[in-house]
């Protein structure tokens, strides 16, 4: 298939032309461009002279290209006549075709909008129908319900009859529906009285049922609340009437403070109503009973119970005193663990636990705070051992092991650390606060190694001692480390999934950091015993001296400097070497005689 480019191509022209011809075929072609390529093709005359006869050769071609369609143009011109006269002979006809469909269109617009107007008409004479016949059966309704509850209200409420006009109420309430434009406000009013005697003599009825243990009653009771949807109002009349009266007397501060049991003796009291009034309703309403859409312990039981610590025994939730606030949070986690036993079911305790007083019961309880008040009590205490200088005359006169912390630093860290996990201070809702704390705590005794090591002791004779106590010290604490991290996995929440791996990457710096501190002391006591020999090291230049012609005998033994040289290691060897560990002494010793060998 032939493309653009060659249905325009240019005719060849002659050879000797100063240009190339496909230039005029650019979409870029300018003249000034197409100038200044062809300025050294030759002057300006020659260029124009072969620009001329090209356009010859263009002339021609163009000729050339009508002659040979000429035949086609003629028979074109020839088709075209009269063409104007036969398009203006079917204008007429399709005019009158296009009036013909418009006054069509507009027949059916209209009785399409007829058709629609009757529809409507039959629907609202249909709906008025149905109000009608609905208006009948209301006041038939009103009649028979108002027949229904007068026996009831004179003497004993026959649940039979609180069933029938249940019923009754329902069609009642749904015929009101389709009929209340047609109603008075007489009307209403008393739909509104009838419902309200309804719900108060079922209200009575359920009372009595609760108040007799009758199981039955009390079944048909719930039934009927849950027939008329009123489940809401049950619980509602259960805790207005028999769980606020309750609690009322229980949860107060004077209750509290006449407790034997304290916190634990109310918590105890509450759930004992649960035992007392509630044993057929939970029977009834749980997951396997007989009565669906009741939950009494979250609706009825918990929401009162929340409200009455909240506003009688708030101080329960002052964080002032950690060790009271612990107990008392320790107590109501079991308090609230019982119930959850008690409703056994794990959707209704996800429902219990996802309910605004639940959280809100939570928030009360200022956990930050209790934390803060802990945080600077341990956290002092350390800052305060770590603030302390070393006791000289102390640290001079003890006898240092190995088996224990022998500066006060470490043993009170590890005291600090091991405090943020013990029962009574550690809660497992503050976990990751104690978590990190303790890398805190650990970071703060690593930072007191630097300045321990850095700041000599006053008396330079002790040094050596304090490096060792202080190797000793940090190789006890590397070896707490894992014992730290098994106590902390085994204190974890199990809603939370963390590894011991996870907890042993958490503490590689620490560790990490105390290998370093380790390798810095071994370098300090090396340099130490190092220079305590150098003295000694003088008197070989004296050798040559003491034996050249003197006639002296061969030595048989090694001279004395050689026994003041090692003397120092050998002294620190029989002090430290249980201190620090056969293995790691080798270390010592080797570094301080290569020292010696190229001194």
């Amino acid at each position: 298939m032939s493309t653009g480019r060659d249905l325009f191509s240019l005719p060849a022209g002659p050879a000797e032309l100063c240009f190339d011809k496909n230039e005029f075929m650019k979409k870029t072609f300018s003249v000034d461009e197409f100038l200044h390529e062809n300025r050294n093709a030759g002057s300006l005359e020659i260029i124009r002279d072969d620009l001329g006869v090209y356009l010859k050769v263009l002339r021609s071609a163009m000729i050339e290209l009508i002659n040979q369609d000429y035949a086609d143009f003629v028979d074109l011109s020839a088709n075209l006549i009269g063409l104007d006269q036969q398009i203006g002979g079917i204008g007429g006809p399709l005019e009158k075709l296009r009036e013909e469909i418009v006054a069509v269109r507009d027949a059916l617009e209209g009785t399409m909008g007829d058709i629609s107007d009757c529809l409507e008409q039959k629907k609202a004479l249909r709906g008025y129908k149905k109000g009608l016949q609905s208006l009948g059966k209301v006041q038939g309704a009103l009649v028979k319900l108002e027949s229904l509850l007068r026996p009831a209200a004179a003497e004993e409420i026959n649940p039979t009859l609180l069933e029938r006009a249940a019923l009754e109420s329902i069609q009642l309430q749904f015929n009101i529906k389709f009929c209340s434009e047609f109603l008075n406000q007489d009307q209403l009013n008393k739909s509104e009285e009838l419902k309200a005697s309804l719900l108060a003599q079922i209200k009575g009825y359920f009372l009595r049922t609760l108040k007799k243990n009758d199981l039955d009653g009390l079944e048909r009771c719930l039934r009927i609340y849950c027939t008329l949807d009123e489940c809401e109002t049950a619980e509602e009349v259960f805790k207005t009437e028999i769980v606020s009266p309750y609690m009322g007397r229980v949860v107060s501060e004077s209750g509290l403070q006449n407790s034997p049991q304290g916190l634990t003796g109310i918590y105890n009291q509450i759930l004992d109503f649960i035992s007392l009034n509630m044993k057929n309703l939970l029977a009834l309403t749980k997951k396997n009973g007989k009565v669906k859409g009741y939950n009494f312990i979250v609706h009825s039981f918990w929401t009162e119970v929340e409200r009455r610590m909240e506003t009688n025994m708030s101080s329960i939730f002052a964080p002032g005193n950690p060790e009271s606030f612990y107990q008392k949070y320790k107590c109501t986690l079991e308090f609230l663990e019982r119930i959850e036993l008690i409703i056994e079911d794990p959707s209704e305790i996800a429902a219990f636990k996802s309910h605004q007083q639940y959280k809100s019961f939570q928030v009360r309880w200022n956990l930050p705070v209790y934390f803060q008040i802990r945080f600077q009590e341990i956290g002092s205490n350390l800052e305060k051992t770590c603030g302390r200088e070393l006791d000289a005359p102390k640290f001079t006169s003890q006898q240092i092991s190995p088996a224990q912390f022998n500066l006060l630093q470490f043993s009170v860290a590890l005291t600090c650390i091991s405090s943020c996990w013990q029962d009574g201070i550690y809660l497992p809702q503050l976990f990751h606060r104690f978590l990190k704390l303790t890398l805190q705590l650990l970071s703060r005794i690593t930072t007191w190694i630097d300045s321990a090591i850095t700041s000599p002791p006053q008396d330079p004779s002790l040094k050596l001692k304090l490096l060792a106590t202080l190797f000793s010290d940090i190789t006890n604490l590397s070896r707490k480390i894992p014992q730290i991290v098994n106590l902390i996995h085994s204190k974890s929440p199990p809603s939370l999934t963390l590894t011991q791996s996870s907890l042993d990457e958490l503490f590689f710096d620490n560790r990490s950091s105390l290998t370093t501190k380790l390798n810095r002391l071994q370098t300090l006591v090396v340099q130490e015993l190092v220079q305590a020999a150098i003295p000694h090291l003088k008197q070989v230049s004296d050798i040559p001296r003491l034996y050249r012609k003197t006639g002296r005998e061969v030595p048989s033994r090694c001279c004395q400097y050689m026994e003041q040289m090692v003397a120092p290691v050998g002294t620190f060897r029989e002090r430290y070497a249980e201190l620090i560990g056969a293995e790691r002494l080798k270390e010592f010793l080797a570094g301080v005689y290569a020292s010696l060998t190229l001194k």
